[in-house]
Protein backbone atom coordinates (compact mmCIF):
# COMPACT_ATOMS: atom_id res chain seq x y z
CA UNK A 1 0.00 0.00 0.00
CA UNK A 2 3.00 2.60 0.60
CA UNK A 3 4.17 1.58 -3.04
CA UNK A 4 0.66 2.41 -4.61
CA UNK A 5 0.48 5.66 -2.54
CA UNK A 6 3.72 7.14 -4.26
CA UNK A 7 2.24 6.13 -7.23
CA UNK A 8 -1.06 8.28 -6.50
CA UNK A 9 -2.94 6.04 -4.72
CA UNK A 10 -4.17 7.60 -1.41
CA UNK A 11 -7.74 5.02 -0.46
CA UNK A 12 -8.56 1.66 -0.85
CA UNK A 13 -11.75 -0.19 -0.79
CA UNK A 14 -12.75 -3.09 1.22
CA UNK A 15 -15.48 -4.60 -1.29
CA UNK A 16 -18.25 -7.24 0.19
CA UNK A 17 -21.13 -8.13 -1.87
CA UNK A 18 -22.72 -5.45 -3.45
CA UNK A 19 -20.74 -3.06 -0.51
CA UNK A 20 -17.79 -1.10 -0.04
CA UNK A 21 -15.62 1.15 2.24
CA UNK A 22 -12.98 3.55 1.73
CA UNK A 23 -10.03 3.59 4.11
CA UNK A 24 -7.17 6.28 3.75
CA UNK A 25 -3.95 4.59 3.17
CA UNK A 26 -1.09 6.83 4.20
CA UNK A 27 -0.67 9.11 7.51
CA UNK A 28 2.22 11.49 8.47
CA UNK A 29 3.85 8.77 5.88
CA UNK A 30 3.29 6.13 7.84
CA UNK A 31 0.83 2.87 7.19
CA UNK A 32 -2.89 4.08 8.54
CA UNK A 33 -4.37 1.33 8.10
CA UNK A 34 -3.82 -2.02 9.45
CA UNK A 35 -5.42 -5.63 9.06
CA UNK A 36 -5.64 -7.48 12.59
CA UNK A 37 -6.95 -11.08 11.88
CA UNK A 38 -8.92 -12.97 15.08
CA UNK A 39 -7.33 -16.03 16.39
CA UNK A 40 -9.02 -18.43 13.37
CA UNK A 41 -8.71 -16.19 10.70
CA UNK A 42 -12.25 -15.72 10.35
CA UNK A 43 -12.46 -12.41 11.13
CA UNK A 44 -10.29 -8.86 10.27
CA UNK A 45 -10.08 -6.02 11.40
CA UNK A 46 -9.69 -2.57 9.45
CA UNK A 47 -9.42 0.49 11.62
CA UNK A 48 -12.45 0.26 13.71
CA UNK A 49 -14.63 -1.88 11.24
CA UNK A 50 -14.47 -5.36 11.66
CA UNK A 51 -15.15 -8.05 8.75
CA UNK A 52 -15.69 -12.13 8.37
CA UNK A 53 -12.92 -12.60 6.27
CA UNK A 54 -15.33 -14.97 4.30
CA UNK A 55 -17.96 -11.79 2.95
CA UNK A 56 -14.76 -10.03 1.32
CA UNK A 57 -15.08 -10.01 -2.36
CA UNK A 58 -11.95 -7.91 -3.22
CA UNK A 59 -10.00 -4.77 -2.32
CA UNK A 60 -9.67 -2.64 -4.83
CA UNK A 61 -8.11 1.14 -5.63
CA UNK A 62 -10.71 2.64 -7.41
CA UNK A 63 -14.40 3.17 -5.53
CA UNK A 64 -16.96 0.48 -7.07
CA UNK A 65 -20.62 0.90 -7.51
CA UNK A 66 -23.42 -2.06 -8.03
CA UNK A 67 -26.73 -1.47 -10.00
CA UNK A 68 -29.55 -1.69 -7.87
CA UNK A 69 -32.92 -1.05 -7.31
CA UNK A 70 -33.54 2.18 -5.31
CA UNK A 71 -36.77 2.24 -2.89
CA UNK A 72 -36.90 6.05 -1.19
CA UNK A 73 -39.70 6.96 1.00
CA UNK A 74 -41.11 10.41 1.36
CA UNK A 75 -44.17 10.86 3.82
CA UNK A 76 -46.79 9.34 1.98
CA UNK A 77 -45.17 9.03 -1.61
CA UNK A 78 -42.37 6.37 -2.13
CA UNK A 79 -40.05 6.31 -5.39
CA UNK A 80 -38.82 3.09 -7.01
CA UNK A 81 -35.85 3.25 -9.70
CA UNK A 82 -34.32 0.39 -11.60
CA UNK A 83 -30.90 0.39 -12.78
CA UNK A 84 -30.83 0.05 -16.75
CA UNK A 85 -28.98 -2.72 -16.24
CA UNK A 86 -31.41 -4.55 -14.38
CA UNK A 87 -34.36 -6.99 -16.47
CA UNK A 88 -37.11 -8.92 -15.03
CA UNK A 89 -38.20 -6.28 -12.26
CA UNK A 90 -41.42 -4.69 -11.93
CA UNK A 91 -43.16 -2.59 -9.43
CA UNK A 92 -46.27 -0.87 -8.86
CA UNK A 93 -46.85 2.35 -6.24
CA UNK A 94 -50.03 3.51 -4.02
CA UNK A 95 -48.64 6.32 -1.91
CA UNK A 96 -46.49 4.66 0.32
CA UNK A 97 -47.13 1.45 -0.57
CA UNK A 98 -44.98 -0.75 -2.85
CA UNK A 99 -44.88 -3.71 -4.56
CA UNK A 100 -42.10 -4.84 -6.61
CA UNK A 101 -42.17 -8.56 -8.71
CA UNK A 102 -38.35 -10.23 -10.16
CA UNK A 103 -38.92 -12.84 -12.29
CA UNK A 104 -34.90 -13.12 -12.56
CA UNK A 105 -33.87 -16.46 -11.40
CA UNK A 106 -30.42 -16.28 -13.04
CA UNK A 107 -28.91 -13.19 -11.24
CA UNK A 108 -29.32 -12.27 -7.39
CA UNK A 109 -30.33 -8.41 -7.46
CA UNK A 110 -29.66 -5.86 -5.03
CA UNK A 111 -32.43 -3.73 -3.53
CA UNK A 112 -31.65 -0.42 -1.60
CA UNK A 113 -34.56 0.84 1.45
CA UNK A 114 -34.29 4.31 2.48
CA UNK A 115 -36.19 6.84 4.04
CA UNK A 116 -39.73 7.62 5.92
CA UNK A 117 -43.20 6.86 5.51
CA UNK A 118 -46.02 6.24 8.57
CA UNK A 119 -47.97 4.68 5.99
CA UNK A 120 -45.86 2.85 3.78
CA UNK A 121 -44.65 -1.00 2.95
CA UNK A 122 -42.57 -3.09 0.86
CA UNK A 123 -44.01 -6.34 -0.46
CA UNK A 124 -41.24 -8.42 -2.41
CA UNK A 125 -42.71 -11.36 -4.93
CA UNK A 126 -40.20 -13.49 -6.63
CA UNK A 127 -38.56 -16.44 -6.57
CA UNK A 128 -34.84 -16.01 -6.50
CA UNK A 129 -32.40 -15.35 -3.86
CA UNK A 130 -31.89 -11.15 -3.43
CA UNK A 131 -29.26 -8.92 -1.51
CA UNK A 132 -31.50 -5.68 0.40
CA UNK A 133 -29.39 -2.70 2.54
CA UNK A 134 -31.54 -0.70 4.93
CA UNK A 135 -29.80 2.73 4.74
CA UNK A 136 -31.31 4.94 7.08
CA UNK A 137 -34.86 3.25 6.56
CA UNK A 138 -38.03 4.33 8.84
CA UNK A 139 -41.12 2.52 8.07
CA UNK A 140 -44.56 1.81 9.37
CA UNK A 141 -47.36 0.13 7.74
CA UNK A 142 -50.45 0.41 9.67
CA UNK A 143 -52.43 -1.79 7.66
CA UNK A 144 -49.75 -5.13 7.59
CA UNK A 145 -46.26 -5.59 7.35
CA UNK A 146 -43.88 -3.24 7.32
CA UNK A 147 -41.61 -5.25 4.81
CA UNK A 148 -42.87 -8.92 3.25
CA UNK A 149 -40.28 -10.89 1.15
CA UNK A 150 -42.62 -13.29 -0.49
CA UNK A 151 -39.16 -15.05 -2.34
CA UNK A 152 -38.64 -18.77 -0.55
CA UNK A 153 -35.31 -18.26 -0.90
CA UNK A 154 -32.33 -17.36 0.22
CA UNK A 155 -32.43 -13.21 1.61
CA UNK A 156 -29.05 -11.52 2.61
CA UNK A 157 -30.32 -7.53 4.52
CA UNK A 158 -27.56 -5.56 5.67
CA UNK A 159 -28.22 -3.11 8.44
CA UNK A 160 -25.76 0.03 6.80
CA UNK A 161 -22.93 1.39 9.05
CA UNK A 162 -23.93 4.41 10.72
CA UNK A 163 -27.95 4.32 9.78
CA UNK A 164 -30.63 3.54 12.11
CA UNK A 165 -33.61 1.56 11.00
CA UNK A 166 -37.25 1.23 11.96
CA UNK A 167 -40.02 -0.95 10.56
CA UNK A 168 -43.18 -1.74 12.53
CA UNK A 169 -46.55 -3.25 11.55
CA UNK A 170 -50.57 -2.21 12.50
CA UNK A 171 -52.32 -3.86 15.14
CA UNK A 172 -55.27 -6.32 13.72
CA UNK A 173 -53.89 -7.44 11.13
CA UNK A 174 -53.25 -11.15 9.37
CA UNK A 175 -49.77 -10.26 8.62
CA UNK A 176 -47.63 -12.32 10.28
CA UNK A 177 -44.75 -10.27 11.22
CA UNK A 178 -43.68 -6.19 10.26
CA UNK A 179 -40.23 -7.75 8.68
CA UNK A 180 -41.54 -11.16 7.24
CA UNK A 181 -39.51 -13.67 5.07
CA UNK A 182 -40.82 -16.37 3.24
CA UNK A 183 -37.35 -17.77 2.71
CA UNK A 184 -34.27 -17.83 5.49
CA UNK A 185 -33.06 -14.80 5.76
CA UNK A 186 -29.65 -13.82 7.02
CA UNK A 187 -28.82 -10.51 8.45
CA UNK A 188 -25.54 -8.35 8.66
CA UNK A 189 -24.05 -5.31 8.78
CA UNK A 190 -22.91 -2.62 11.08
CA UNK A 191 -26.29 -0.47 11.59
CA UNK A 192 -29.20 -0.28 13.78
CA UNK A 193 -32.36 -2.48 13.05
CA UNK A 194 -35.45 -1.90 15.43
CA UNK A 195 -38.42 -3.67 15.06
CA UNK A 196 -42.54 -3.77 16.49
CA UNK A 197 -44.73 -6.67 15.72
CA UNK A 198 -48.01 -5.19 16.75
CA UNK A 199 -50.49 -8.34 15.10
CA UNK A 200 -48.44 -10.81 15.56
CA UNK A 201 -44.50 -11.28 15.49
CA UNK A 202 -41.55 -8.70 15.41
CA UNK A 203 -39.19 -10.59 12.80
CA UNK A 204 -41.16 -14.21 11.49
CA UNK A 205 -39.83 -16.31 8.67
CA UNK A 206 -40.40 -19.40 7.37
CA UNK A 207 -37.06 -21.41 7.77
CA UNK A 208 -33.80 -20.43 9.39
CA UNK A 209 -33.15 -16.94 10.60
CA UNK A 210 -29.23 -16.41 11.05
CA UNK A 211 -27.13 -13.27 12.53
CA UNK A 212 -23.78 -13.26 10.92
CA UNK A 213 -20.79 -12.41 12.90
CA UNK A 214 -21.11 -8.69 11.33
CA UNK A 215 -23.86 -7.85 12.73
CA UNK A 216 -24.59 -4.61 14.49
CA UNK A 217 -27.35 -4.16 16.78
CA UNK A 218 -31.70 -5.35 16.60
CA UNK A 219 -33.86 -3.89 19.29
CA UNK A 220 -37.04 -5.74 19.75
CA UNK A 221 -39.23 -2.93 20.95
CA UNK A 222 -42.32 -5.39 21.17
CA UNK A 223 -44.50 -8.00 19.37
CA UNK A 224 -47.85 -9.29 20.29
CA UNK A 225 -46.38 -12.68 19.84
CA UNK A 226 -42.60 -13.80 19.30
CA UNK A 227 -39.80 -11.33 19.09
CA UNK A 228 -38.10 -13.54 17.12
CA UNK A 229 -39.98 -16.46 15.16
CA UNK A 230 -38.45 -19.01 12.92
CA UNK A 231 -41.67 -20.91 10.82
CA UNK A 232 -42.37 -24.52 11.03
CA UNK A 233 -40.36 -27.87 9.73
CA UNK A 234 -41.65 -31.11 8.60
CA UNK A 235 -41.79 -34.03 10.50
CA UNK A 236 -38.63 -35.35 8.44
CA UNK A 237 -35.32 -35.11 10.22
CA UNK A 238 -33.35 -33.57 7.35
CA UNK A 239 -35.71 -30.45 7.58
CA UNK A 240 -35.12 -29.67 10.91
CA UNK A 241 -31.87 -27.56 10.26
CA UNK A 242 -34.18 -25.12 7.71
CA UNK A 243 -36.06 -24.60 10.94
CA UNK A 244 -33.40 -22.65 13.27
CA UNK A 245 -32.15 -19.70 14.77
CA UNK A 246 -28.43 -18.97 14.45
CA UNK A 247 -26.90 -16.05 16.16
CA UNK A 248 -22.73 -15.89 15.54
CA UNK A 249 -22.72 -11.89 15.88
CA UNK A 250 -23.87 -8.71 17.22
CA UNK A 251 -26.36 -7.24 19.60
CA UNK A 252 -30.19 -8.32 20.32
CA UNK A 253 -32.23 -6.64 22.80
CA UNK A 254 -35.29 -8.46 23.30
CA UNK A 255 -38.62 -6.70 25.44
CA UNK A 256 -42.14 -6.09 25.62
CA UNK A 257 -42.82 -9.70 24.11
CA UNK A 258 -46.59 -11.33 24.69
CA UNK A 259 -45.39 -14.70 23.64
CA UNK A 260 -41.57 -15.73 23.44
CA UNK A 261 -38.66 -13.59 22.87
CA UNK A 262 -36.81 -16.24 20.59
CA UNK A 263 -38.76 -18.92 19.32
CA UNK A 264 -38.06 -21.95 16.76
CA UNK A 265 -41.14 -23.46 15.96
CA UNK A 266 -42.21 -27.25 15.65
CA UNK A 267 -38.74 -29.12 15.35
CA UNK A 268 -36.55 -25.98 15.06
CA UNK A 269 -33.38 -26.03 16.84
CA UNK A 270 -31.21 -22.97 18.50
CA UNK A 271 -27.44 -21.97 17.59
CA UNK A 272 -25.96 -19.66 19.94
CA UNK A 273 -22.34 -19.24 18.64
CA UNK A 274 -21.68 -15.22 19.18
CA UNK A 275 -22.61 -11.90 20.33
CA UNK A 276 -24.88 -10.82 23.13
CA UNK A 277 -28.41 -11.98 23.28
CA UNK A 278 -30.26 -9.86 26.09
CA UNK A 279 -33.86 -10.21 27.30
CA UNK A 280 -36.55 -9.39 29.31
CA UNK A 281 -39.19 -11.67 30.19
CA UNK A 282 -42.08 -10.11 31.48
CA UNK A 283 -44.74 -12.08 30.06
CA UNK A 284 -46.39 -14.88 31.71
CA UNK A 285 -46.60 -18.45 30.65
CA UNK A 286 -43.63 -16.92 28.22
CA UNK A 287 -40.29 -17.77 27.35
CA UNK A 288 -36.82 -16.16 26.38
CA UNK A 289 -35.18 -18.71 24.24
CA UNK A 290 -37.83 -21.64 23.19
CA UNK A 291 -36.89 -24.35 20.49
CA UNK A 292 -38.93 -27.69 19.89
CA UNK A 293 -35.45 -29.43 19.40
CA UNK A 294 -32.01 -29.14 19.79
CA UNK A 295 -30.14 -26.40 21.80
CA UNK A 296 -26.20 -25.88 21.25
CA UNK A 297 -24.17 -22.75 22.49
CA UNK A 298 -20.48 -22.68 21.79
CA UNK A 299 -20.15 -18.79 22.21
CA UNK A 300 -21.51 -15.43 23.41
CA UNK A 301 -23.47 -14.52 26.38
CA UNK A 302 -27.21 -15.10 27.06
CA UNK A 303 -28.76 -12.70 29.36
CA UNK A 304 -32.10 -12.85 31.08
CA UNK A 305 -34.27 -11.08 33.44
CA UNK A 306 -37.54 -13.37 34.02
CA UNK A 307 -40.16 -11.56 35.70
CA UNK A 308 -43.36 -13.19 34.38
CA UNK A 309 -44.77 -16.34 36.26
CA UNK A 310 -44.44 -19.65 35.18
CA UNK A 311 -41.99 -18.36 32.96
CA UNK A 312 -38.72 -19.89 31.23
CA UNK A 313 -35.24 -18.37 30.30
CA UNK A 314 -34.22 -20.81 28.17
CA UNK A 315 -37.09 -24.14 27.21
CA UNK A 316 -35.76 -26.66 25.10
CA UNK A 317 -37.91 -29.85 24.15
CA UNK A 318 -34.93 -32.07 23.08
CA UNK A 319 -31.53 -32.34 24.25
CA UNK A 320 -29.16 -28.79 25.12
CA UNK A 321 -25.22 -28.99 24.60
CA UNK A 322 -23.73 -25.94 26.25
CA UNK A 323 -20.00 -26.01 25.38
CA UNK A 324 -19.08 -22.24 25.69
CA UNK A 325 -19.95 -18.72 26.36
CA UNK A 326 -21.66 -17.75 29.55
CA UNK A 327 -25.21 -17.42 30.51
CA UNK A 328 -26.18 -15.31 33.45
CA UNK A 329 -30.10 -14.38 34.16
CA UNK A 330 -32.05 -13.17 37.17
CA UNK A 331 -35.06 -15.29 37.67
CA UNK A 332 -37.56 -13.75 39.39
CA UNK A 333 -40.92 -14.59 38.23
CA UNK A 334 -43.11 -16.87 40.84
CA UNK A 335 -43.27 -20.32 39.52
CA UNK A 336 -40.12 -19.66 36.54
CA UNK A 337 -37.37 -21.63 35.58
CA UNK A 338 -33.69 -20.17 34.22
CA UNK A 339 -32.89 -23.28 32.00
CA UNK A 340 -35.99 -25.99 31.45
CA UNK A 341 -34.47 -29.19 29.67
CA UNK A 342 -38.32 -30.87 28.84
CA UNK A 343 -38.56 -34.05 27.81
CA UNK A 344 -42.16 -34.89 26.05
CA UNK A 345 -43.55 -38.47 25.46
CA UNK A 346 -47.12 -37.44 24.27
CA UNK A 347 -47.32 -38.76 20.32
CA UNK A 348 -49.12 -35.40 19.81
CA UNK A 349 -45.91 -33.37 20.12
CA UNK A 350 -43.27 -33.01 17.97
CA UNK A 351 -39.98 -34.37 19.92
CA UNK A 352 -40.18 -37.03 22.16
CA UNK A 353 -38.41 -39.00 24.92
CA UNK A 354 -35.30 -35.53 25.26
CA UNK A 355 -35.03 -33.47 28.24
CA UNK A 356 -31.03 -33.84 28.79
CA UNK A 357 -28.89 -31.03 29.26
CA UNK A 358 -25.14 -31.40 28.75
CA UNK A 359 -22.65 -28.62 30.25
CA UNK A 360 -19.32 -28.74 28.60
CA UNK A 361 -17.98 -25.69 28.94
CA UNK A 362 -20.50 -23.05 29.20
CA UNK A 363 -20.57 -20.50 32.42
CA UNK A 364 -23.75 -20.02 34.03
CA UNK A 365 -24.61 -17.77 36.95
CA UNK A 366 -28.23 -17.35 37.55
CA UNK A 367 -29.97 -15.84 40.45
CA UNK A 368 -33.60 -17.05 41.49
CA UNK A 369 -36.09 -15.15 44.21
CA UNK A 370 -39.09 -16.22 42.85
CA UNK A 371 -42.01 -17.95 45.20
CA UNK A 372 -44.50 -21.06 45.54
CA UNK A 373 -47.83 -19.44 45.07
CA UNK A 374 -51.30 -21.14 44.62
CA UNK A 375 -51.26 -20.74 41.05
CA UNK A 376 -47.01 -21.26 40.38
CA UNK A 377 -44.85 -24.53 41.42
CA UNK A 378 -41.63 -23.60 42.71
CA UNK A 379 -39.44 -21.17 41.17
CA UNK A 380 -35.89 -23.17 40.00
CA UNK A 381 -32.31 -22.05 38.60
CA UNK A 382 -32.19 -25.12 36.88
CA UNK A 383 -34.91 -28.28 35.90
CA UNK A 384 -34.21 -31.12 33.91
CA UNK A 385 -36.71 -33.73 32.92
CA UNK A 386 -33.62 -36.32 31.83
CA UNK A 387 -30.20 -36.39 32.83
CA UNK A 388 -27.89 -33.83 33.64
CA UNK A 389 -24.06 -33.96 32.19
CA UNK A 390 -21.37 -31.83 33.28
CA UNK A 391 -17.72 -32.10 31.96
CA UNK A 392 -16.40 -28.34 32.23
CA UNK A 393 -17.67 -25.09 32.44
CA UNK A 394 -19.02 -23.66 36.26
CA UNK A 395 -22.45 -23.70 36.85
CA UNK A 396 -23.69 -21.23 39.81
CA UNK A 397 -26.75 -21.01 41.05
CA UNK A 398 -27.62 -18.28 43.83
CA UNK A 399 -31.09 -18.74 46.29
CA UNK A 400 -32.60 -15.40 47.11
CA UNK A 401 -36.24 -17.12 48.33
CA UNK A 402 -36.77 -19.43 50.74
CA UNK A 403 -39.56 -21.18 48.15
CA UNK A 404 -36.48 -21.41 45.29
CA UNK A 405 -34.63 -24.39 44.10
CA UNK A 406 -31.52 -24.12 42.61
CA UNK A 407 -30.87 -27.33 39.96
CA UNK A 408 -33.84 -29.98 40.06
CA UNK A 409 -32.84 -33.00 37.78
CA UNK A 410 -35.72 -35.78 37.86
CA UNK A 411 -33.11 -38.37 35.99
CA UNK A 412 -29.28 -39.01 36.73
CA UNK A 413 -26.67 -36.53 37.67
CA UNK A 414 -22.83 -36.66 36.14
CA UNK A 415 -20.37 -34.20 37.18
CA UNK A 416 -16.86 -34.84 35.60
CA UNK A 417 -15.70 -31.13 35.38
CA UNK A 418 -15.95 -27.95 36.05
CA UNK A 419 -18.14 -26.85 39.08
CA UNK A 420 -21.55 -27.08 40.13
CA UNK A 421 -22.83 -24.75 43.06
CA UNK A 422 -25.80 -24.44 44.48
CA UNK A 423 -25.91 -21.40 47.40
Amino acid sequence: MISLAVYGQDKFYVCEKYDSEGYSILKDDTLFREFVYSDDRSQVTIGNDTYDVADIDSIVFTEPSFPCVNIVWNGTSATVTVDPSISGVSYATNGGHVTVTSTNTTKELLYVLSGSSTNGSLTLNGSYKLTMHLKGLQLTNPKGAAIDIECGKRIEMKLMKDTENTLADGSGGSQKAALYCKGHLEIKGKGTLNVTGNTKHAIGVKEYLQLKQSTGTINILGAVSDGLHCGKASRAADDWENCRFIMNGGTVNIANCGGDCVDADDYGSVYMNGGTLDMTVSQNSGNGVKCDSIMRMTGGVIKMNVTGTTSDGIQHNYHSYFSGGTIEGTISGNGSMGIYAKRTTKTTDTVLKGGDIYFQGTDVNLTVSGESTATADDCIGIAVDGNYTQTAGNVHVTLESPDAIGIDVLGTTTVTGGTKTVE
